[in-house]
Formats: structure tokens, C-alpha cells, sequence
């Protein structure tokens, strides 16, 4: 087997499993029904992940690196922690509309469970996204742009309510009278709206 192939078949693994993960849920999605989404043989699952929980963290992991990618970038453009700290929130909200799956796995399953390994995993796949943040945030606070704040809370105070947006977006379309495009979250000109909001949240809560 090529590593193409290797490749392309644990890809479709992933995909087929965060779609149902999304959907209904770690608990109520089964190993067959993932093969089955992703078209290949079950023992397909095992030989590349072990089982239902590895896959689970899998899928966190994939979103980790997506995301570290995107905040990475936007660090090593921009040495202005205050441009800094605002072409993240904009990365964040296109990431997230762009990855709606990642806050519904992590807010259905990863953020409510009491499995120990789950949140060890999901604390240790997102800390090294958090602190590229955290050091924008405290950069900010020692050059005396930024109020001082608690870094750390800041940053949920800043992504909670973007994600909120995703898990209810059903509701908020319907509030905001927005037309549900194909494929789409959001309409495009809302994710711009939300950006220019969500920055003057971040403005009003950091800068001095």
C-alpha cells in the first residue's frame, strides 16, 4: 500500500468521524457507522487508530494543527501585539465558520466529559494554540497597550461567544434574519460583521 493511499484512507476515516461525532455525538456515533460514512472496511479503523477513542483524539489533533498553523502565521507576520491580537480574532472567526465541526465536537463531548484522558488530551492538543494568544496578550500588557488582565480568561472571554455562534447557529440565522446559503455557516457579509464586532469587544476589554 503507498503512503498515498495510506494517507488518503485515514483521511477519509477522519472526515467520516468528525462529520458524525459532530452529528450526533461521541456516545451515539459507532465504529461501523464511520466506516461505513467513510467507505471503507471496519477493521480499517482499528489498523489505523485502535478504536473509537483514538479517533476521537485524532480528530482533536487535526484540529490543533489546523489551527496552531493559522495562529503561527499570523504571529510571525505581525510583531504589533494590538494588529496582532485583532488579525487573530479575524483568523479565529474565519477558522471556526470555516470549522464549525471543531466547536461542536469539543463543546458536545470533549468539554463535558468526565473522562480524564479526554480533557488531558484536549488541554494538551490546544496549549500551544492558547499561548500564542497568551504571549500576544501579555506582549500587549508590558508595552503598555493592553490593561492587565488575566491573559488566560481573556482569550475565552474573546472565542466563547464565536463559538457560541456556531452551536447555535440555527437560532441565530433565524434571530438575525439571515438566509441560509448551501454549505455555507454563515453568509459572508455576517462573518465580516462578527469580525468588526468581536474586535471592538477585544478593544473596549484590552487596549488602554
Amino acid at each position: 500500500m503507498s503512503v498515498a493511499t495510506t494517507s488518503s484512507k485515514q483521511d477519509l476515516i477522519l472526515n467520516a468521524a468528525e462529520l458524525l461525532f459532530a452529528e450526533h455525538g461521541f456516545k451515539g456515533t459507532t465504529t461501523r457507522a464511520i466506516a461505513k460514512k467513510a467507505g471503507v472496511n471496519i477493521a480499517m479503523l482499528s489498523y489505523y487508530f485502535g478504536g473509537k477513542e483514538q479517533l476521537l483524539h485524532a480528530v482533536i489533533e487535526r484540529f490543533s494543527e489546523r489551527l496552531s498553523a493559522v495562529f503561527s502565521d499570523v504571529g510571525q507576520k505581525h510583531t504589533d501585539p494590538i494588529i496582532r491580537l485583532q488579525k487573530w480574532i479575524e483568523a479565529y472567526i474565519d477558522y471556526i465558520f470555516d470549522h464549525p465541526n471543531h466547536a461542536r465536537i469539543v463543546y458536545r463531548h470533549v468539554s463535558v466529559s468526565k473522562n480524564k484522558e479526554d480533557i488531558v488530551k484536549l488541554i494538551s492538543e490546544f496549549n500551544n494554540v492558547r499561548t500564542i494568544v497568551v504571549d500576544a496578550i501579555e506582549d500587549g500588557i508590558n508595552a503598555g497597550y493592553f490593561h492587565p488582565i488575566d491573559a488566560q480568561l481573556a482569550i475565552t472571554t474573546i472565542i466563547a461567544p464565536v463559538n457560541a455562534m456556531v452551536l447555535e447557529a440555527n437560532v441565530m440565522r433565524h434571530r438575525l434574519n439571515l438566509k441560509e446559503q448551501r454549505g455555507k455557516l454563515y453568509p459572508s457579509e455576517f462573518r465580516e460583521r462578527v469580525k468588526l464586532h468581536m474586535i471592538q469587544v477585544y478593544q473596549s476589554l484590552l487596549v488602554v
